[in-house]
């Protein structure tokens, strides 16, 4: 008996499968001419916004390309401060009033002076001005170029996205940075424009998701838009997904850039293709139950979890989404329960051996670390070899529970950590109290590593 009703209701499913493909079908040739109008605008933005980015990035990389500034810096320290001040300035002025940016400047590597178009503006200085610290960070890392959202010193702390290049002589070797500064307001009005024109919502997200372009402001850096990622969209095409029953979110990957478009809120406003989707939307319904009704006589039902993408995989601590989800980083602590940030990597981790398990000493460091901290505070994984503490402990203490762990790093596998801890001021933003612990680990690997450097608000 068991055996008919589960062939009766392997026929119900394959005329429910059957009459669903015809509806598809019929919906699919229906909103074919949707898609490629949805399709079209979405181009249209991606081409306007690659452009409006791509010139001030191409004018940074002729920058960074230019012999005339490679030497300039070369021999910066063989020109007086004043001679060296206006020939810069010139150049720098010269290039602002040309492409009309918000910014344009330099800093040298030997120097680390910051000029633009009025010469040395300052001389960086990450130790004490957390701001600063984007410099050292994007030179240690991987990338020639990137594009970072940040607020304008130099200009009335406006947002603003700048392109950053890395200047190297004929030998590869360092000579500082270069790039161009282009005003938020001036993508905004581009945006705007764009939105108005086609009824559509636009922002531009970073790899994590992190909201970098949007028309309202208080959403840069500060809202995040995961799902979209998730889309793993590629740069040749957008990807489409629908938003509830009459809308479409249209991603694709500016890989020049490293960020992405997102294109959401593309209306559908022909009726007879939403009473089709929701026809379409019952009769599949319909479909799966009876479909599952049947497995339920023939398989065992298994469950599947899903990946949890705010969760490190090898260490199972908490990472970098997970921060971000739950703090923010322009937002400030909303809780006095942590006292101190802490963050610390391990010294000379890109050098060390092949034949050095780097998984093992992470998870060996990590046993270490919750060892002292785990009833004191939250551990998070920030990077690859990079880790940030949240600690209820004060000052001095946390101090010592550092230095006890670097010490059992050490005597346990011989490896060394640079720990920059700080105390937390709950009256500036997240990201400048991060900002100031990474300053103080970044004091301690200047000095050659291995120690713990501690600073007061």
């Amino acid at each position: 008996m068991k055996r008919l009703k589960a062939v009766a209701a392997i026929m119900i499913t394959l005329s429910f499968l059957l009459s669903s493909a015809v509806v598809l079908n019929f919906f699919l040739a229906h909103n074919k001419g949707d898609t490629q109008k949805n399709l079209a605008i979405a181009n249209h933005v991606y081409d306007s916004i690659y452009g409006e980015i791509m010139n001030p990035l191409m004018v940074s990389k002729t920058m960074a390309y230019d012999t005339f500034l490679q030497e300039l810096l070369a021999r910066e320290e063989s020109l007086s401060e004043k001679e060296i001040s206006k020939i810069i300035g010139d150049y720098l002025g010269l290039l602002k009033e040309k492409f009309n940016y918000s910014s344009v400047f330099v800093v040298s590597e030997r120097t680390r002076r910051y000029y633009n178009e009025s010469g040395i503006l300052k001389v960086l200085n990450p130790q004490k001005v957390p701001y600063d610290i984007w410099y050292p960070i994007f030179i240690d890392g991987e990338k020639e170029y990137d594009l970072d959202t940040d607020r304008d010193q130099a200009n009335d702390y406006l947002w603003t996205v700048f392109i950053n290049i890395k200047i190297r002589d004929k030998n590869g070797e360092l000579l500082g940075v270069c790039g161009v500064g282009v005003i938020m307001d001036r993508l905004q009005s581009l945006i705007t424009e764009l939105e108005d024109e086609n009824d559509i919502k636009i922002n531009l997200i970073d790899l994590e998701g992190l909201v970098q372009v949007d028309t309202n402001s208080t959403n840069i850096e500060n809202a995040y838009i995961s799902e979209a990622v998730l889309d793993k969209a590629k740069s040749d095409t957008f990807t489409i997904s629908r938003k509830g029953l009459s809308g479409l979110r249209m991603v694709r990957f500016m890989k020049d850039l490293e960020w992405y478009v997102v294109v959401h809120g593309i209306i559908e406003k022909d009726t007879v293709s939403k009473k089709m989707f929701l026809l379409l939307f019952f009769l599949l319904a319909l479909t799966l139950a009876i479909f599952f009704l049947v497995a339920k006589f023939f398989i065992k039902e298994k469950l599947i979890i899903p990946e949890d993408t705010l969760e490190d995989p090898l260490t199972g601590l908490p990472n970098r989404n997970y921060f971000k989800e739950a703090y923010g980083e322009m937002g400030v602590f909303t809780t006095t329960r942590y006292k101190t940030i802490a963050f610390f990597d391990v010294d000379n981790f890109e050098n060390m051996s092949e034949s050095m398990n780097s998984d093992l000493i992470l998870k060996n460091i990590i046993q270490f670390s919750n060892a002292i901290f785990w009833d004191k505070g939250q551990l998070l994984r920030w990077d690859k070899d990079g880790f940030l503490a949240l600690l209820e402990t004060n000052l001095q203490e946390s101090k010592e529970n550092f230095q006890a762990l670097c010490q059992k790093t050490y005597t346990e596998l011989g490896i060394t950590l640079s720990v920059g801890v700080v105390d937390i001021n709950l009256s500036d933003t997240i990201k400048v109290n991060y900002y100031r612990a990474v300053q103080a680990c970044y004091s301690v690997k200047e000095s050659g590593g291995n120690g713990v450097l501690d600073r007061a608000q």
